[in-house]
């Protein structure tokens, strides 16, 4: 058994080692290479079939991405605009049909594609309904005067976002947006129902703002703004409306009904003939500034601004427009000048400082004699000022500075005295904190003013006592009444403290307003 075993093993060693493998035979001498013929293929191949399903379309302009747009269903619009085509001096629906019969006679499995789907997806058919926009816009007007229209739009941010992506996906680079291109389709169709509209990208008299998911129009009607000048001839009447006190401009009994606290205001005198000028709903007063009720305005009147919200109509003559307001004031005012404005020009008149020029008149009364000074509100710098406007010695504590302003008695100065003292403001730079009248709407500070010039006084004595009348022209933000009574001590120099006397404002006049 042993030896039996010992042959198969020298038989298995020697056909291990009998060279399998490094035989000359050939497996693959019986098969025949084929030389592919690349010309015949090129010219086989389409320049718009794709290799696979996972080949990458190409964007417009390329056959591929035209073809493409076309098989989505892409309408005509879409296709002139997408498609990489200039539009100069054509139109976009056009230059889409040419695109569309170049892919249709490469392929005329494109043909019909459109009528296959029922929405373009990219506006979804908005294109075809701006004839139908342009005549709401156009009835929307009807009855407005307008030279400036601008037309914008509100898009669903779903279809926005969808629209963008795609555009960039498959449209030519550079393409026009959704929005730019139908604003432009239906400025072109408001052009056609009125060649004369003025259509604009900014500044408009009326701006038509489309929803294009519901597909209505509104209308923005801009207000209309008129520059001009007032006098104003009568005290008592109030810059602006003043609603009532009583009710907050709700009507009640004390005021009539009106809301008003006072019947009249230079704004309703103003903007109340206006309204059926204008054909407009209501109305906004802007002026250079404002004079207390109790202050008339005089010279060449103070610029202002009337806003007409709302109006139907613009092309107003002016001077039938200052005829009704003149007319109907009744002497308490006057404008003049008036013509067509801009909204800039509200910014204007607000933030000119226009130096001013008054007339005022004022009677002098012994220190005294009914003071109203409280030298006990007063801060220790403040009384310090007075006693050296007094010639009183400043040192000390505060309260032996108020004794010895309590002290004082006051001898009222000769006409010529008087003169001379008033001539010295000129040039003066005052120190004036926020007057108590006013302390409740302005922040508590001190501000620096100046008094330009001093011109045409006049001293009369009456009843004994010497009244005053002076021109004062000052720097703008200057409150003139606090500029003589001092208003106890807050501004400094005062007239009041420099002529030793307490100084009642009897009358107040704007001589004129140095703008413009």
């Amino acid at each position: 058994m042993t030896d039996k075993n010992d042959a198969d093993e020298e038989e298995w060693e020697t056909l291990a080692d009998s060279g399998f493998g490094n035989t000359d035979l050939d497996l693959w001498n019986d098969l025949e290479v084929v030389e592919s013929n690349t010309e015949e293929e090129e010219e086989w191949k389409s320049p718009d079939q794709l290799d696979t399903h996972l080949q990458e379309i190409p964007p417009a302009p390329a056959p591929g991405g035209l073809k493409h747009l076309v098989r989505i269903g892409a309408c005509n619009y879409c296709l002139g605009r997408l498609g990489g085509r200039s539009l100069i001096g054509q139109e976009m629906v056009k230059v889409g049909a040419e695109l569309r019969a170049q892919v249709e006679e490469r392929d005329s499995n494109m043909i019909g594609a459109r009528s296959r789907e029922e929405w373009c997806p990219f506006c979804e058919n908005l294109f075809e309904e701006s004839t139908l926009l342009a005549k709401v816009i156009m009835g929307g007007l009807d009855g407005y005067e307008f030279s400036r229209l601008q037309l914008g739009a509100q898009f669903p941010k779903d279809q926005t976002e969808s629209e963008d992506q795609l555009r960039k996906r498959f449209g030519a680079a550079g393409s026009a947006p959704l929005k730019a291109s139908l604003m432009d389709q239906v400025a072109k169709c408001l052009r056609k129902l009125d060649s004369d509209i003025g259509l604009v990208n900014e500044k408009p008299e009326i701006l038509a703002l489309i929803d294009l998911l519901t597909m209505n129009v509104s209308l923005d009607i801009r207000s209309h703004h008129i520059y001009g000048r007032y006098r104003k001839l009568e005290r008592g009447v109030p810059q602006t409306r003043w609603p009532c006190r009583s009710c907050k401009g709700r009507g009640c009994k004390k005021c009539d009904g009106t809301g008003q606290q006072y019947q009249h205001s230079v704004q309703s005198l103003v903007g109340d003939p206006l309204l059926p000028l204008f054909e407009a709903e209501d109305h906004a007063f802007h002026g250079m500034g404002r004079e207390d009720i109790d202050v008339r305005c005089l010279g060449r009147g103070r610029p202002f601004v009337i806003e007409m919200k709302n109006p139907k109509k613009r092309n107003i003559d002016m001077d039938v427009a200052m005829a009704a307001i003149n007319d109907g004031a009744n002497g308490s005012i006057e404008v003049d000048s008036m013509r067509s404005s801009q909204r800039t020009e509200v910014v204007r008149i607000k933030d000119t400082p226009a130096e001013k020029s008054y007339r005022i008149r004022f009677r002098m009364h012994s220190l005294d004699d009914n003071e109203d000074v409280d030298y006990k509100a007063m801060k220790k710098a403040e009384l310090e000022s007075l006693c050296v406007e007094k010639g009183l010695k400043k040192s000390g504590k505060k309260a032996d500075l108020i004794e010895r302003l309590e002290g004082k008695t006051t001898e009222f100065p000769d006409a010529k005295t008087i003169t001379g003292i008033l001539e010295g403001m000129e040039g003066c730079v005052l120190d004036q904190r926020t007057p108590k009248r006013v302390a409740h709407r302005r922040a508590d500070k001190i501000r620096k003013r100046s008094v330009i010039s001093v011109s045409e006084i006049g001293v009369e004595i009456v009843d004994g006592v010497p009244e005053v009348e002076v021109n004062l022209r000052c720097e703008s933000g200057t409150y003139v009444k606090e500029t003589v009574h001092g208003d106890g001590g807050r501004t400094n120099p005062s007239v009041s403290g420099l002529l030793e006397a307490r100084c009642e404002v009897i009358w107040l006049d704007v001589a004129d307003i140095h703008a413009d």
